[in-house]
């Protein structure tokens, strides 16, 4: 073979060569297919390397070498955004990268219904890839920086009744979902305190206290000033609460519908106010706007005991013996 041939054929071995490594390394950026759209989150200060790592596990790239390869000839391992993404297998991994440098992030809907104590507004988190020991921890111990923005939390042993419940859109951390809530407090409650009726004797921590407490007995919005009514006359004549929502709450759990036994109203625990007269050391959830109005502007009534009817609202009376044959009429027991 001439030198000359031999040259050409050396040639169009490299060109072929050149061209197949080419097809082979765009291959890798290929959608992997054959699976469904994920909810990914970028957090803040996460290291490029993390982030190829977890999109490898979530089985959304081929070859992750290859893509941090790529990645850094394009000079976007220094420009992620952080935040929530959509993404898919069907997408290429440089649609993938180019989705996590434009910043285009996804609003994520997080509700905390009224009630909710922090360890329930936390329980849903971890779907978002949250940490709900990150939340509960700052939420059970505010850190200095959290207080001196939040002037109002600075002598609270925590933030319990203090995080508004409503629905919020997750940003990616935890503080934020925090502070987020506390701003909605500051924005709705603080105001309404402090237009608060001049016959309103009890602090804000109080009222938080027999907020929360009227919130979880309370389903329908109309009987919450009745139930806030009850409750103050209990407190005025020194009468115990006898809340079954205080001991649930002593127990750290949630009854739903399950009657509370003797065995559980008996707890020692200076939550239950059928052994403690006077309200909780804290709040045992986060009341809302109406609970709160309730006990701020609860209707006077002659009522010292109510029982659910079981559709969601109560038959109130005036002494006990009313009360039982409330009882016996509503449930057919003594």
């Amino acid at each position: 073979m001439s030198l000359l041939r031999w040259a050409l054929a050396a040639m169009v071995a490299l060109i072929l060569g050149v061209a197949a490594a080419g097809a082979w390394a765009w291959s890798q950026l290929a959608p992997v297919g054959g699976g469904e759209a994920q909810v990914y989150l970028l957090r803040s200060g996460t290291p490029f390397g993390q982030v190829i790592a977890d999109l490898k596990a979530r089985d959304l790239i081929r070859n992750p070498d290859m893509i941090k390869l790529y990645a850094k000839l394009r000079g976007w391992q220094t420009r992620l955004q952080f935040g929530y993404y959509r993404l898919s297998p069907e997408m290429s991994a440089d649609l993938i990268l180019e989705r996590l440098v434009s910043g285009k992030t996804e609003k994520i809907p997080y509700t905390i219904p009224e009630g909710y104590r922090i360890d329930r507004a936390s329980a849903q988190l971890d779907k978002y890839s949250l940490s709900r020991e990150t939340y509960e921890a700052l939420a059970t111990q505010p850190d200095e920086q959290l207080r001196r923005d939040f002037p109002f939390t600075a002598k609270l042993p925590s933030l319990e009744g203090y995080l508004f419940p409503d629905t919020y859109y997750l940003s990616g951390s935890e503080r934020e979902l925090i502070y987020a809530q506390l701003r909605r407090f500051q924005e709705l409650v603080l105001p309404l305190w402090q237009n608060r009726p001049a016959s309103h004797t009890l602090s804000l921590n109080d009222t938080l206290k027999l907020a929360s407490v009227v919130e979880l007995e309370g389903l329908l919005d109309r009987e919450l000033p009745v139930i806030a009514g009850v409750f103050l006359e209990r407190m005025r004549i020194g009468m115990k609460l006898e809340s079954d929502p205080t001991v649930e709450y002593a127990m750290k759990r949630h009854q739903g519908n399950k009657n509370l036994t003797l065995k559980d109203i008996a707890i020692d625990s200076p939550y239950n106010s059928y052994r403690y007269p006077g309200l909780p050391p804290t709040p045992i959830g986060s009341p809302g706007l109406a609970a709160i109005k309730a006990v701020l502007y609860p209707q006077k009534t002659p009522y010292l005991f109510f029982v659910a009817k079981g559709d969601g609202s109560h038959a109130f009376s005036r002494t006990y013996p009313e009360h039982l044959n409330a009882i016996r009429r509503i449930y057919g027991r003594n």
